[in-house]
């Protein structure tokens, strides 16, 4: 995992090892680019949040030197909850303990 900073806030990186190219991380996205990527065979896929006046963007690209990993990095905070977090517990998001808006990990509440 690799933390940074970028011109439009925070960015983080996952290398994960798996067969599928997109992982469910409990937020929804739509793809908006494709790049094909210097010296590697695979190439890197853009999307951002499908949340309306959410900014985050995601860029998923198989390693270049160990095609078995996905790296995904993320550049920005969400400013919603996941759909997935609100709703799996059947908790309707306007029942959400206080307290939580303001730890959520993703949130910048």
């Amino acid at each position: 995992m690799a933390e940074g900073k970028s011109e439009g806030g925070s960015r983080i990186a996952f290398r994960t090892k798996s067969d599928l190219e997109i992982m469910d991380d409990g937020f929804k996205w739509r793809k908006y680019g494709k790049k094909k990527v210097k010296n590697s065979p695979n190439p890197r896929n853009y999307y951002k949040c499908s949340s309306g006046g959410c900014n985050v963007k995601k860029r998923v690209e198989r390693d270049r030197e160990d095609s078995r990993f996905v790296i995904t990095t993320y550049e920005g905070v969400h400013n919603h909850h996941s759909p997935c977090v609100m709703y799996s517990n059947g908790i309707p998001p306007q029942d959400f303990p206080s307290q939580w808006n303001s730890s959520h990990p993703f949130s910048s509440q």
